[in-house]
C-alpha cells in the first residue's frame, strides 16, 4: 500500500478531511467575502467538499489541485452528482507542476496541505503570486499550542509540515511578513481532533476486518499513532484556518 492508498483507505469515511466541522468552514469562507463571478483555487482539494460548498452559494469558477487520484475521481463525482461540473474542474497532479498565471485567482485556497507546496512559507510564496493583489488567501496550517514538545516527538518529526515550532502568534506574524494581514481565523477545538481521528480509527478497523492477515492492517492501527493523536493533539499541536489579504496596502 503506498502514501495514497493509504490515505485513501484511512479517509474513505471522511467528508471534511480535516479538523474542523461544517460550521467552521462556512465561517472561514465568509471571512474570504465570496461572491458571484469570482475564481477560486483550491491547493489540495481531496474530495473537494469546500469547493461544493461554494460552488452551490455562489456563481464562481473554482478549480481544484489533487495528487491522489481516488481523491480526485470522488471530486469529480460528487461534482457532477450535484450539477456543478460547469462551476468545478478538477485538475489531477502534482500541484507545483500546476504553473498558474500570475495575480490570477480572487481566493486562493490551501486547507491542511501546505505540503503540497513545499511547506508553510513555501506555500505563502507559492498562493501569493497565484492571488490577485487585494485577494484573499485561506490556509489551513498546524502550529505549537505548548512547547518544549514531549521527548517522544523527536527532532526529525518536527518538520514545518509535522510538529513546527511555530506558536499560533508566529504563524500570523509570519503570514504578515509575507504581505498576508489576517482577516479571520477559524481553529480546531479538541472535539474537531477527536472527530477527524474517529474516522481514521473506525476506516483502519474496517479495512483489518475485510482484509484479515494483510501486512499492512498494523499500520492502518498503529497504536503508537492513536497515542500521539490523543496525547499531542489539540494539546502540544493547534490547526487553524487562517484567512488573510493578499498584500499590505
Amino acid at each position: 500500500m503506498n502514501i495514497f492508498e493509504f490515505f485513501a483507505t484511512i479517509e474513505r469515511y471522511h467528508t471534511i478531511q480535516n479538523p474542523t466541522s461544517e460550521e467552521k468552514l462556512d465561517l472561514a469562507t465568509r471571512y474570504c467575502g465570496l461572491r458571484d463571478g469570482m475564481r477560486i483555487l483550491d491547493v489540495g482539494c481531496g474530495k473537494g467538499w469546500p469547493l461544493r460548498r461554494i460552488a452551490k452559494r455562489f456563481d464562481i469558477q473554482a478549480t481544484g489541485l489533487e495528487i491522489n487520484r481516488k481523491f480526485a475521481a470522488e471530486a469529480r463525482r460528487l461534482a457532477a452528482e450535484e450539477n456543478l461540473t460547469e462551476r468545478i474542474q478538477i485538475v489531477e497532479g502534482p500541484a507545483l507542476e500546476f504553473h498558474p498565471e500570475p495575480e490570477s485567482f480572487d481566493v486562493v485556497m490551501c486547507i491542511g496541505a501546505s505540503f503540497a507546496l513545499g511547506g508553510f512559507e513555501p506555500a505563502l510564496d507559492w498562493m501569493s503570486r497565484a492571488a490577485k493583489r487585494g485577494g484573499t488567501i485561506a490556509l489551513g496550517e498546524v502550529f505549537a499550542m505548548e512547547l518544549p514538545y514531549p521527548p517522544e516527538v523527536s527532532l526529525g518529526s518536527r518538520a514545518d509540515t509535522d510538529y513546527p515550532d511555530r506558536s499560533l502568534w508566529t504563524t500570523v506574524e509570519t503570514m504578515r511578513a509575507h504581505g498576508m494581514p489576517l482577516r479571520g481565523l477559524v481553529e480546531a477545538s479538541t472535539d474537531d481532533w477527536h472527530r477527524y481521528h474517529s474516522l481514521h480509527w473506525q476506516a483502519g478497523l474496517d479495512w483489518a476486518l475485510e482484509n484479515p492477515g494483510h501486512p499492512d492492517a498494523g499500520r492502518l492501527n498503529d497504536a503508537t499513532a492513536m497515542r500521539r493523536n490523543l496525547e499531542l493533539d489539540g494539546r502540544y499541536l493547534g490547526w487553524a484556518i487562517f484567512v488573510a489579504r493578499n498584500g499590505l496596502d
